[in-house]
């Protein structure tokens, strides 16, 4: 099994950042900024990856988190489809997704065969679910580095996902150190996916610095400074929003390109005014101090000036 302290509490960590999203959904009553192709590509991700549970035993740690995994996904997916209103993703999105998908399934075959060694069935379902894992994340930054309304994801959740890579990355250099056990597989995927991690928590840092007003960005150039981001996905190229904004929708809300913040947000409010006020200082720092018409010199105010006669006739 492998278990030591660092994968107990990646495992954990893992657990919590669904469970955090899940209370998130659930206090704002809404899934606004949540990927719904990015929640179906980790369950996928886990139904492949746990199969085997209905016929072999990995202990009673392995077993629990693994039927978690795939309840818990299958909860949000219900939440965000049935229950509380979510962000419609363009068809840009979901072709991004397809890519995912179907460039995991193409990879699938040659990285068995080059970093595996052992060509089965199984354990080609598996690295598959390695691969997948990787880049279920690229749809959700793409939606939250497009979006123009508030997010229900916040930093609990970023740093439960993130804690859950980095202690994964510990528990392999620990079970190198200790058993000489060396998955190149998970350790290569792994790898890339904690990239994309860390790349999504400053897409996301980067989002709470925007305001937004009568739900349109101020500062389009925040969005695309996620670092490989911008590379898959062009974040150095011009974001015509309004054009954006045409393929998204809020299913049973109040959003519009020119309307305010959608109303009945929940209790915790918009998380992107972190600057409120700012551009309103920088205004103000750059109004003159005083009018200048009020130096200007009028006939009627001054003695010393005499009003210009007119001809007689």
């Amino acid at each position: 099994m492998g278990l030591n302290a660092f994968r107990m509490i990646g495992d954990l960590s893992h657990l919590l950042s669904k469970l955090i999203l899940i209370w998130a959904i659930c206090s704002n009553r809404s899934a606004e900024g949540v990927s719904l192709i990015t929640q179906a590509l980790y369950l996928l991700v886990f139904l492949s990856r746990y199969v085997d549970i209905f016929w072999v035993s990995f202990g009673w740690w392995n077993t629990t988190l693994k039927i978690f995994y795939i309840t818990s996904s299958s909860g949000i997916l219900f939440l965000m489809m049935r229950i509380f209103p979510r962000t419609r993703e363009a068809q840009k999105a979901i072709r991004f997704g397809a890519y995912c998908l179907g460039g995991s399934l193409i990879l699938t075959l040659p990285v068995t065969a080059l970093l595996n060694g052992i060509f089965t069935f199984w354990e080609n379902v598996w690295v598959f679910s390695i691969v997948l894992e990787s880049v279920c994340v690229l749809p959700q930054l793409l939606l939250l580095r497009r979006t123009t309304i508030p997010t229900v994801i916040d930093s609990y959740y970023l740093v439960a996902l993130g804690s859950y890579r980095g202690f994964y990355i510990l528990n392999w250099i620990w079970r190198y150190s200790t058993e000489s056990h060396f998955d190149p597989v998970a350790v290569v995927f792994g790898v890339i996916q904690t990239t994309l991690y860390i790349d999504f928590a400053w897409v996301y840092y980067s989002r709470q610095r925007i305001k937004l007003r009568g739900g349109a960005l101020i500062d389009e150039e925040e969005v695309g400074r996620g670092w490989l981001l911008s590379r898959l996905l062009g974040g150095n190229q011009h974001i015509d929003h309004e054009e954006e904004l045409e393929d998204i929708d809020v299913e049973n809300g109040n959003h519009h390109r020119t309307s305010a913040q959608p109303k009945n947000w929940g209790p915790r409010g918009i998380s992107v005014s972190a600057d409120d006020g700012t551009f309103d200082m920088e205004a103000e720092a750059h109004r003159p101090l005083v009018d200048p018409d009020q130096f200007e010199v009028s006939n009627e105010e001054d003695p010393e000036v005499e009003p210009t006669k007119s001809a007689q006739p």
